[in-house]
This record gives structure tokens, C-alpha cells and sequence, in this order.
């Protein structure tokens, strides 16, 4: 039961510094990760969730959002690296004016 309540906490400070994280930077890069922090507590709590009450088979649902999680932040590091080359710029408030140019 005390795991269960250490799971929970844990989750709880990682959704709340990835909801710090998304609502203070506006920097891509950081926002990005703060959303995949917030994803992760989620997975976190439903997973310890499920394994608190013994619903152990639904423990691959996690892992496969777990492994979809992972790719998904490839991606966005794919995206951040590309929109970086085309524009040197990373604050996302000045993306708009590089679409108009073109």
C-alpha cells in the first residue's frame, strides 16, 4: 500500500513541474518535454494504479503507451532539429513570420 502512495506522490510532483514547465517557458523544446513529462505522470499513476489492484494484465497497455510516448518524443526532437536548420530560431512566437516569408 506504501508503494502505491510513493507512486502517486512522485506522479503528482511530475505532473505538476511538467504543468510549470507548459504554462512559464516558451521556449519549443522545453514546452515539448514538459508535455511528455505530463504524459509520463499520467502512465506512471495508471500504471501503479492497475498494479496496486492486481490488474496486472493491463500493465501492457502501459508499456505500449509507454513506447509510444518514446517515439512520439523522437519525433519532436526530429521536428525541433529540422524547424532550428530552416529558421535558427527555437522560440516558437517567431515561427509565424518565417511561414510568411515563404
Amino acid at each position: 500500500m506504501t508503494g502505491f502512495y510513493i507512486d502517486a506522490i512522485t506522479a503528482l510532483i511530475l505532473f505538476a513541474v511538467g504543468l510549470y514547465g507548459v504554462t512559464s517557458k516558451s521556449d519549443f523544446l522545453r514546452i515539448f518535454f514538459s508535455l511528455e513529462m505530463l504524459l509520463n505522470a499520467v502512465i506512471l499513476l495508471l500504471a501503479s494504479g492497475a498494479y496496486h489492484f492486481g490488474l496486472t494484465r493491463d500493465l501492457a497497455i502501459a508499456y505500449v503507451i509507454i513506447v509510444i510516448a518514446t517515439l512520439e518524443a523522437a519525433a519532436g526532437v526530429l521536428i525541433f532539429i529540422l524547424t532550428n536548420r530552416i529558421t535558427g530560431e527555437i522560440i516558437p512566437d517567431h515561427l509565424d513570420k518565417v511561414v510568411e516569408d515563404e
